[in-house]
């Protein structure tokens, strides 16, 4: 038997005993995205019935699945009417049908059981109470007055008709069943030892029945019973090899089974009871009658040239299918009728009165009726499948409220938190509870524009250190919060930092709604080395370890990053949840602020400033061309690297390769001062801050006036820039919300909601309708008006390129402008604009009236990023350097999603971000993980993954990183169903089948789960024998040779074969 899942994978094969029944693997295959339907023969349902008589193959049936879903799948934090639909009727694939009194049971190929009366609906069997994950029922068979059923597990579950509770049948020693057959209350099962057992109702207390043993019959001499029926006198099994056997049904004691005569080499393969005597099919297709009282068989009166595949039987009616298709009905005495109209063709079917149901060679049910001359009516297909019906809905624990349209049901989203959560539906559908869970993403909330202040509340959970820090009161949109000092402690932890789900909290950023902020630990006395439980199982496979990796010595995550804004001497920063500042890529002018000028390819300490308390902490970091910026916790501004037009801002042109302070610009010539702010911005050779109180500032190179102080000299300390509306006051300037510095032009969001542009202008970059640079402010033409100067595009985010520009306009919309030679501008052109485009939405390109909305961009040198509204990262324009991350070397003038750093092959997979910065020709993004991702050019090591190789899809920054694993080997065979471990860094893995004794795990994991593909080799796991197999008798020997077969391998052997033991070793292999 080979079993071919058809899904790319290795089929799996057994060696079964011609004569017998096979069983299926285990498990039912899984393929992603399908539904499987059961097992096929040359394309048509296998029924497990039917004996196996030659080398067969099986092959999976997939149906493309479908599910509940959630339309919008994102949205806002409240607010939003979701529509929850169902999954589309799919009819279910059966494999065997059975019938008894006016009783009908079908059997899917997946193992689903439907019961139904005459005229009556289709209602679903049950699984047993506490199944096991996995199970499924294998055969069915109907009587009268009961219903019965073989599981996965090879042991019977029986029902009376009119209730779909099956329980287990009590077998006293657990016997496992290979066969069952039922006629009126009377059940027969044929066990793994070939013996028939008999099962019939007995009423135990006056009012409930329950079916219990009668006898245990076995065949004479070698032969082994494979399936046995039953007429209301006698009993009738077949055995291996074709032969039948009959006795009384009556007794119970001293049965002696008579052979019956039978031609030379005939073999009888399938047997149905009537009223009186039994219809049996040979292999070569003939069908013939047993009447009671007789040991020799009669024909049915069906043409020599008629093939019959199928038979069935219901009191003193037999159906018979032949192998072209067609059906006929059969009396004992009468000549057989034919009972189909001949426009299809059927594999099986069963008559309850004049009703005609057959299974056709799709799986599908049909019925019709014979009128009283026997003539077959039109078949009507049989829908067993009913609607689903869904009762509540719930989003953590809280309930919604449903309301039903057209077969959808529609419901509120209540007030969530930004992210992704899970709404739990609950309903029935086939007649049986289900429960689904569907994700949904809560957008992101974008910045606001000043029009109202806000105050917000931000609480602190220690989850066990203390002391625990007080509430904060912060307003918008100048308040920040401010990083509790001392960082709690922990008996046996050290503290990693303060967190929202898996990100580390960045405290730069402005308060647009309440907040908790949850410490972080990692013990100080973690497992080092890799583990594996259970480390030894049985030689067949198919058993559950779970392998876990080191525990992680330290869980400090970065909580922004920055790329610098040049294509040479390039260099990365980032701030860590420790409050210290990171860096790495070239340090040619001491960029990296380490007081050296060695370049790093992995992240490095930036020193701490001198003279500053031993609790300071970097708040926010910001990368330039060749020279840093930061904020610190004490409230003033950080600078180091190249110096040459003073854009360190402490009154010089000389670098520095460590922390300097910023001068105030009220007193520049005093060191003992300084500029205090809430954000800087680096450019090319010139920096941007933002003070508390909303003013602007810049330093630095000056030329096209990008300082914004309404000249283009140069300075080498903070002026203030200058008011859109009096730019000839120097005594009053631009008040805003952001800034961001680019190349040789500046951009900020006013405190009025407008954006505001000055510098260079070569190319639109300042969007206000020409391409002549400004010394001051301007504002950026509306989108919708661009022609009119009186109107401004309103933003709640900007940022500056090199000479393109972006922003994320108060509608939610992103926008661009400026140089496009690359596509920068995402709107499906290289055209340049001096007024700002929509850039397009990534799922509908070529329409020109959607747009991408985002919650973050940034511009880069000819390329840009963005965080769609939905969590995933967006990035368009110029691709040379591998940029964009998407798995390419080529431009796109549209957004293209990132690659997801995990599955950095599969396209249809993305990253989802909640922190980046691009730099000239590289990328850099916190994940929603936590951990850091970085692509693109890295000549200077500034991807920070240890080397200097270019990558065009994110991998991780070497920091803190914990092995994610991807694959485990046993000795050289594969695992499967790699798994995670809930709340853990561990997966379970199936084991695969090996001969006896100790092998080698190979467990292969990338840090932080993207980049080079490393293999530990330390675990061992140890297979222990099977155990010797039972004699199967004079064909051959029932083996295991593959995994998921342990229905038929891994078999127990009872007493009397194990005494065969000696017998068995010496037997031949034929």
């Amino acid at each position: 038997m080979r079993f071919d899942p058809d899904d790319g994978n290795t089929p799996t094969q057994a060696t079964v005993k011609a004569g017998t029944l096979a069983f299926p693997p285990e498990n039912n295959p899984v393929r992603e995205g399908y539904r499987f339907d059961g097992w096929t023969r040359d394309g048509q349902p296998f029924d497990f019935q039917v004996p196996i008589l030659q080398d067969t193959t099986l092959t999976a049936k997939w149906a493309k699945a479908t599910d509940w879903t959630l339309s919008p799948d994102h949205g806002p934090t409240s607010g939003t009417q979701l529509t929850i639909s169902p999954p589309s009727l799919q009819e279910s694939y059966y494999t065997s049908i059975h019938t008894a009194g006016s009783q009908f049971v079908g059997l899917t190929g997946d193992g689903r059981i439907y019961t139904w009366a005459q005229d009556g609906t289709p209602k679903q069997v049950p699984l047993p109470t506490q199944a096991a994950d996995g199970f499924r029922y294998l055969q069915a068979a109907a009587g009268s007055q009961w219903q019965a059923a073989i599981g996965s597990d090879q042991q019977i579950y029986t029902w009376p008709n009119g209730q779909t509770t099956p329980t287990i049948l009590d077998t006293k020693q657990n016997t496992r069943f290979t066969s069952i057959s039922m006629n009126d209350d009377l059940l027969l099962a044929v066990d793994r030892q070939g013996q028939v057992h008999a099962f019939q109702a007995d009423q135990t207390d006056g009012q409930n029945e329950k079916l219990t043993e009668q006898a245990t019959t076995v065949l004479p001499g070698q032969a082994q019973a494979t399936l046995a029926v039953a007429s209301p006198s006698r009993t009738l099994a077949l055995d291996a090899d074709g032969q039948a056997w009959t006795w009384n049904t009556s007794r119970t004691a001293n049965v002696k089974p008579e052979r019956i005569r039978q031609d030379q080499g005939m073999r009888i393969t399938q047997a149905q009871a009537l009223s009186q005597g039994f219809l049996l099919l040979g292999a070569n297709g003939q069908a013939c009658y047993l009447a009671d009282g007789k040991t020799s068989l009669a024909t049915t009166g069906l043409s020599e040239n008629m093939k019959a595949s199928r038979i069935t039987a219901n009191k003193n009616q037999a159906v018979i299918t032949g192998t072209d298709g067609h059906i006929w009905t059969w009396k004992p005495g009468e000549t057989p009728t034919r009972a189909d109209n001949g426009n299809q063709h059927y594999l099986q079917a069963v008559r309850i009165g004049g009703r005609i149901t057959a299974l056709d060679r799709q799986g599908s049910l049909y019925q019709w009726s014979i009128n009283t001359q026997n003539q077959p009516g039109k078949p009507a297909k049989v829908n067993t499948t009913t609607a689903p019906t869904l009762e509540s809905a719930s989003l953590d624990s809280q309930s919604l409220t449903l309301n039903k349209t057209d077969g959808s049901w529609q419901t509120e989203m209540p007030a969530s938190q930004p992210g992704p959560v899970t709404i739990t539906l609950a309903g029935r559908q086939d007649g049986q509870p289900f429960t689904r869970s569907l994700n949904y993403t809560v957008d992101q909330t974008l910045l606001k524009d000043i029009r109202q202040s806000s105050t917000y509340t931000v609480t602190f959970k220690t989850d066990g250190g203390s002391p625990k820090p007080g509430d904060q009161q912060v307003t918008y949109p100048y308040g920040r919060v401010q990083r509790p000092s001392p960082d709690p402690t922990r008996s046996g932890y050290q503290f990693d930092g303060w967190f929202i789900n898996e990100v580390a909290y960045d405290f730069s950023k402005p308060v647009t709604e309440n907040l908790t902020l949850t410490a972080k630990w990692t013990s100080k006395t973690p497992n080092t080395s890799w583990r594996i439980s259970p480390d030894t199982g049985s030689q067949l496979g198919h058993e559950t370890t779970t392998i876990t990796p080191p525990d992680s010595t330290s869980g400090i995550r970065f909580n922004q990053v920055g790329g610098a804004k040049y294509y040479t001497y390039v260099f990365s920063l980032a701030v860590g949840s420790d409050g210290k500042a990171y860096a790495w890529g070239d340090n040619t002018y001491g960029q990296l602020g380490d007081a050296t000028t060695n370049s790093r390819s992995t992240p490095n300490i930036v020193r701490k400033p001198a003279g500053v308390p031993t609790d300071f902490t970097y708040v926010q970091v910001s990368a330039g061309k060749w020279h840093s910026l930061a904020v610190g916790s004490d409230g003033y501004v950080y600078a180091w690297g190249s110096n040459q037009h003073g854009q360190l801002g402490n009154n010089t042109t000389t670098y520095s390769s460590v922390p300097v302070r910023v001068r105030d610009p009220a007193s520049p010539n005093d060191p003992n001062k300084g500029l205090k702010a809430i954000q800087v911005s680096a450019g090319d050779e010139h920096s941007l801050a933002l003070d508390s109180n909303g003013y602007v500032y810049a330093w630095g190179w000056n030329d096209n006036g990008r300082l914004g102080n309404n000249s283009t000299a140069d300075s080498s300390f903070p002026v203030r820039v200058r008011d859109p509306a009096s730019p000839t006051d120097p005594n009053k300037g631009l008040k805003a919300i952001q800034v961001s510095a680019g190349w040789h032009h500046s951009l900020a969001v006013g405190s009025d909601g407008y954006t505001y542009a000055w510098g260079l202008n070569n190319y639109g970059q300042l969007g206000n309708s020409n391409k002549s640079s400004s010394s001051f402010p301007v504002r950026v033409r509306d989108f919708a008006s661009p022609n009119d100067a009186n109107k401004g595009l309103k933003a709640v985010q900007v940022s500056a390129g090199y000479s393109h520009s972006l922003a994320v306009g108060s509608d939610g919309y992103t926008y661009a402008w400026g140089l496009n030679n690359y596509g920068q501008l995402g709107n499906s052109n290289t055209v340049d604009s001096t007024v700002p485009v929509r850039v397009r939405d990534p799922t509908s390109p070529k329409d020109a009236s959607k747009g991408l909305k985002a919650t973050a961009i940034n511009a880069g040198g000819e390329h840009s990023l963005a965080v769609g509204n939905n969590g995933y990262a967006y990035a368009w324009g110029w691709n040379l350097y591998r940029q964009l991350g998407d798995g390419t070397t080529s431009n796109s003038s549209v957004p293209v999603p990132v690659r997801d750093p995990t599955s950095p092959a599969d396209a249809s997979k993305g990253l989802q971000a909640t922190r980046f910065s691009v730099g000239d020709h590289h990328s850099l993004a916190v994940g929603s993980n936590g951990y850091a991702y970085a692509w693109g050019e890295n000549s200077y090591g500034q991807l920070g993954d240890g080397t200097t190789d270019d990558s065009n899809v994110p991998v991780s920054v070497l920091f803190n990183l914990q092995p994610v694993i991807t694959a485990a080997r046993f000795d050289t065979s594969p695992g499967t169903n790699l798994a995670p471990v809930s709340n853990g860094n561990g997966v379970t893995v199936l084991t695969p089948a090996h001969q006896p004794g100790t092998v080698t795990v190979s467990v292969d994991y990338a840090m932080g789960g993207a980049g080079r593909i490393l293999t530990d080799t330390s675990l061992r796991y140890t297979y222990l024998p099977a155990g010797v197999l039972p004699k199967a008798g004079g064909e051959g020997i029932l083996l295991a040779l593959a995994t998921g077969m342990t229905g038929m391998g891994g078999v127990l052997a009872s007493r009397r074969h194990r005494r065969e033991l000696h017998q068995l070793l010496h037997a031949s292999h034929e």
